[in-house]
């Protein structure tokens, strides 16, 4: 993007149009007609962010996760991650059970991870599927169900999940 275009994303972006500051954040990243620059991004993207865009907050949250642009914070990804979540974005909900999973941003939790992983799972998340089925064999998080965990491998292995399918081999 260039010229003519370029300087009209930027009026967008700067009189407030989430759209546009998603996008200027995008470029920014890519170094695409503008300076590359993971600083701009995270500026653009907390405009967009703070604005209600699920993808904003997702890519904000995985800023801080990786410490992209921004001091590495667990606790940061997690709050613009769950914000993308209650909104229905699935690789927020995925992200969200790992971090519950590992304890990293908040509290340890099994039943919090099950919860967002099944969310997310539900939505068609192929890693998701595998986790789910990972914590119903193992009952953590949930009550123990072989029976439950069998159908969630075989959702992640026909969604080209590898693991799933060797876990259904233990199955047999």
């Amino acid at each position: 993007m260039e010229g003519k275009d370029l300087k009209q994303l930027i009026k967008l972006a700067e009189s407030g149009d989430a759209r546009a500051q998603f996008r200027l954040a995008f470029l920014h990243i890519k170094g695409s007609g503008v300076v590359k620059s993971t600083a701009q991004a995270v500026h653009w993207y907390e405009m967009a962010a703070n604005q209600g865009l699920s993808a904003a907050q997702y890519n904000l949250a995985d800023m801080y996760l990786r410490g992209a642009g921004v001091e590495q914070s667990y606790i940061v990804a997690k709050d613009w991650f769950e914000k993308a979540a209650e909104q229905g974005d699935i690789d927020a909900q995925f992200n969200l059970g790992l971090l519950y999973l590992q304890g990293k941003g908040v509290e340890q939790s099994d039943q919090a991870a099950f919860s967002w992983f099944l969310k997310a799972a539900e939505k068609g998340s192929a890693r998701a599927m595998y986790d789910v089925g990972t914590l119903l064999a193992a009952g953590r998080g949930t009550d123990r169900d072989d029976t439950r965990a069998k159908e969630w491998f075989r959702k992640a292995a026909a969604h080209g999940v590898p693991r799933a399918s060797d876990m259904l081999e233990e199955f047999e």
